[in-house]
């Protein structure tokens, strides 16, 4: 017998080259590990049948069983088993006389019992393997599947949350927002991710950059009420919570900011305010009403008595005295109607004789104050609809605050003017010393006033008349600047 392994080298070319193609395509996996098998079991035979080395066979049993084990398949290994003994039986059978020689009954024994061993120690190995595995896999897929579901439900909650959400980097640059900050803000999620984006009024960065730097030391603001800035730079009122976001090992990563817009919240509490104010107006008014009326019809009667004599150097002023005594009950009777709409008996009326009494009737003390009140008709003849003597009441308000706010010394200047085919607009501008912002904003709450012994209801008044006339009013006021007070009343349509 020869010692040395039959060549094919035709067969094993072959052999390897399908191996590889079918191998390099990743098709039919099954078909691969079957021909490997049967080559590997192939060659193991041919080598058993060339040698009559002990421990070479031994090797190749045992290379073919571990290579194998590797493929974790319980009936390939069984049926490599049995077919290994198969051919094992064979050998012995048909080729006992030429191992004879060379081994004999007990060496042989031995080898059978090693290939069983190993033969079983691979079946083994693959159940227990298997086993493990599965149980890894069931668990690996549980942990997988509550991973998937707590982070589909997260980003489900990112998604829809109808509060704005927006994720922070160290370095105050955007990583994510949600579908509500866009709308909200204005920002469109491809322009603002890896940014710097301003989200407050430049007024209050200091102390938005002072909560980020107390976030960054692990502090968190919850339901802040503050001012935020959107895209287009308008300011609306928010409630935000600023949290920081941190990692395992309890380290700041990232920082997260919730915006919820409260601005009808606020709306709705300057609303509720401005009731309870006008119902307190309305309740004081009722109360002093009676009191006041008193002393009214008194001098109302000797005025009466006055104007019988027609001859009278002083009648223009006592008529005019009479007027302002019924406008005076006629505010009266807004004050006790003040806290609910009141109807208006509209007329006709010409809006220059209304403001030409008005003139006449403040000159005199205007003067003496050294104040020049100067009339702009740069449209004259306008009729309006409504109420003249509430329309009075607004020019006196306005004159009277325009000359208290430059109390000696300067100029108020009325300007009438036709603004378009449907409204007439009715300047009154003076050199006095102006508002500040926060008056402004709070100018027509009832009983807000920055004057010693003013009531806080005047500009109220005037709003509420000049919004029952269907028209508006704005005011263009800076401290130290002076003022000018707009407002729009609708024409009558003849005009």
């Amino acid at each position: 017998m020869k010692d040395t392994i039959t060549p094919l080298p035709d067969f094993f070319i072959i052999f390897c080259l399908l191996i590889i193609v079918l191998f390099s395509l990743k098709k039919a996996d099954r078909l691969v590990c079957i021909l490997l098998t049967i080559g590997l079991n192939s060659y193991g035979l041919l080598f058993n049948l060339e040698t009559h080395d002990l421990t070479h066979r031994l090797i190749i049993f045992i290379l073919l069983l571990f290579f194998l084990a590797l493929y974790q398949s319980f009936w390939l290994n069984l049926s490599i088993m049995v077919v290994t003994m198969v051919e094992f039986y064979i050998l012995l059978k048909f080729h006992y006389d030429n191992f004879s020689h060379y081994y004999n009954q007990s060496d042989i024994t031995i080898f059978f019992l090693v290939i069983t061993f190993f033969s079983i120690v691979a079946i083994v190995q693959k159940l227990y393997f298997q086993n493990k595995l599965k149980r890894l896999e069931e668990e690996a897929n549980t942990k997988e599947k509550e991973l998937f579901s707590k982070e589909g439900y997260l980003k489900l909650f990112f998604k829809y949350a109808k509060d704005s959400i927006a994720v922070f980097d160290l370095d105050n640059r955007v990583i994510e927002v949600n579908p509500a900050f866009e709308e909200l803000y204005g920002w469109a999620r491809e322009e603002c991710i890896g940014k710097k984006i301003c989200m407050v009024p430049f007024e209050d960065l200091n102390k938005a950059n002072e909560r980020i730097k107390r976030m960054y030391d692990g502090e968190s603001f919850h339901l802040l009420e503050t001012k935020d800035m959107k895209k287009d730079g308008t300011i609306f009122d928010a409630e935000i919570t600023l949290s920081p976001i941190f990692d395992s090992k309890g380290k700041i990563i990232a920082t997260s900011v919730i915006t919820r817009d409260i601005s009808y919240k606020k709306e709705a509490e300057q609303i509720r305010i401005h009731s309870e104010k006008l119902k307190v107006a309305g309740e004081i008014a009722a109360g002093v009403a009676h009191e006041i009326r008193n002393p009214l019809t008194v001098i109302s009667g000797f005025v009466q008595m006055m104007n019988e004599d027609q001859n009278s150097p002083y009648t223009y002023y006592t008529n005019l005295i009479d007027s302002e005594i019924d406008r005076i009950n006629l505010i009266i009777s807004e004050f006790l109607v003040l806290s609910k709409p009141s109807s208006i008996r509209a007329v006709d009326f010409n809006i220059d004789l209304v403001l030409s009494d008005i003139v006449t009737l403040y000159k005199p003390e205007l003067q003496t104050k050294n104040i020049t009140l100067s009339v702009q008709r740069i449209t004259e003849g306008l009729i309006v609809s409504g109420n003249p003597n509430q329309i009075k009441q607004v020019f006196i308000n306005l004159i009277k605050n325009a000359s208290e706010a430059i109390q000696r010394d300067g100029e108020i200047t009325v300007t009438i003017d036709k603004t378009n085919d449907h409204f007439c607009s009715i300047s009154i501008k003076d050199t006095g010393q102006g508002m500040k912002k926060e008056v402004v904003e709070h100018i027509f709450e009832p009983f807000y006033t920055t004057k010693p012994d003013g009531t806080g209801l005047g500009m109220m008044i005037i709003e509420k008349i000049i919004k029952e006339h269907h028209g508006h009013i704005d005011i263009d006021s800076s401290f130290g600047k002076g003022t000018e007070i707009k407002f729009y009343l609708p024409l009558h349509k003849e005009n």
